[in-house]
């Protein structure tokens, strides 16, 4: 239904993050995630030994996504998304700049801070990075805020890049 979390553990962790962004509490997997329906929109991967996650789960998750026409990214150095092809939060701003008549590609300002911000880093007009944003992100973006999104950095690439003050 879209507004369903599932996870095979409630940990300490699985409560922080739905406190930290505002999700609802996810419900314990009780059976197969084939078994789910209707549909998964995405699943989240997570473990708090982000090298292991990166060299070790990534590898073989790509190459499921890759067989299943999927994709695998990362929000956060412990976290990774699998999701299906073409679902991005690129996907999802472009379509909404096609409704409000925008052109992402000269009229966009946007704001990232990991890899699953890249590519619409990379379409907008003007992509920033935060300070403290992932190497991927930073690489991305047009340029990257010497603040990290906890210490303001979006709303100090506004002040800059839409309202040309600082």
């Amino acid at each position: 239904d879209g507004d369903t979390l599932l996870t095979t553990e409630i940990t300490e962790t699985v409560r922080e993050l739905a406190t930290k962004y505002g999700e609802p509490m996810p419900k314990k997997l009780e059976k197969a995630i084939s078994e789910h329906g209707p549909s998964v929109h995405k699943i989240l991967l997570l473990d708090q030994d982000s090298d292991r996650l990166s060299s070790v789960v990534r590898p073989k998750l790509e190459a499921l996504a890759k067989e299943y026409c999927a994709t695998v990214t990362q929000a956060m150095p412990t976290m990774l998304e699998l999701l299906p092809e073409d679902c991005s939060k690129a996907t999802g701003v472009r379509k909404l700049c096609e409704h409000m008549g925008i052109e992402m590609s000269t009229q966009l300002l946007a704001l990232g801070d990991a890899e699953n911000d890249s590519t619409m880093l990379k379409d907008a007009s003007i992509g920033v990075a935060m300070g403290n944003a992932s190497p991927i992100a930073c690489e991305a973006a047009d340029f990257v805020m010497k603040e990290t999104n906890d210490d303001g950095g979006a709303g100090a690439a506004i002040e800059v890049f839409a309202f040309g003050q600082y």
